[in-house]
């Protein structure tokens, strides 16, 4: 349908490890990221081990938790991740641990007033490819909501995308409708989640009621 990318979220959407396995077994998957439940060795082993190249971790707080999961999600030498990956029992190929890592692309997710505060930090961390915001938690955290977070004259918002741009790293966020897609495309965002699936099916349901 043209989107830029997918998203299958184990945090808060309903996607289980078969699903997981399945979806991208059957799908391409340069254009998928898994959003995992946690940082845990676990979590990132089993998503790369199924075959996902883009993940992204929630909470990063602190640059000791982006070293961990960074650490997690790469071969020895780059890192510690345990050699296993199930992708192959799907026929698909069977990366070497260099090009995996090569590969490998690591959302950090700044969702807290503590992950703010420790941005800078976490950006300078080694194997850190890109930051997602997840900007009602965040706003939350900040005792506000993300429609005033996006029209702040200096928004948070906006620092880290400068932040991130300074250091030529992307950033990404989930916006949830199109008019909050463009306030963050607007803030130099340089993809977002526009919208769920079952936000679609709903908008596609009233659309299809109304005519």
């Amino acid at each position: 349908m043209g989107f830029g990318w997918h998203g299958l979220d184990m945090q808060h959407g309903l996607w289980s490890e078969p699903q997981i396995v399945s979806a991208l077994a059957a799908a391409p998957r340069g254009n998928i990221a898994v959003r995992l439940r946690s940082g845990s060795y676990a979590d990132i082993g089993f998503a790369l081990d199924a075959g996902a190249t883009h993940i992204m971790v929630p909470m990063v707080n602190t640059a000791e938790e982006a070293q961990g999961v960074a650490h997690a999600a790469r071969y020895a030498p780059q890192g510690g991740r345990s050699w296993g990956p199930m992708s192959a029992l799907f026929g698909a190929p069977v990366l070497n641990p260099q090009e995996a890592n090569s590969r490998i692309h690591l959302s950090a997710m700044i969702e807290s007033a503590e992950g703010l505060e420790n941005l800078d930090a976490i950006l300078g961390t080694p194997g850190i490819n890109s930051i997602f915001v997840g900007p009602v938690d965040l706003a939350m955290s900040l005792e506000t909501d993300v429609d005033s977070l996006l029209a702040a004259k200096e928004s948070p918002l906006g620092y880290i995308a400068k932040a991130c741009h300074d250091r030529h790293i992307e950033v990404g966020a989930f916006a949830g409708s199109s008019v909050r897609a463009s306030a963050f495309e607007a803030l130099g965002y340089d993809w977002v989640a526009t919208d769920t699936d079952m936000g679609l099916l709903k908008a596609g349901a009233a659309q299809a009621l109304d005519g």
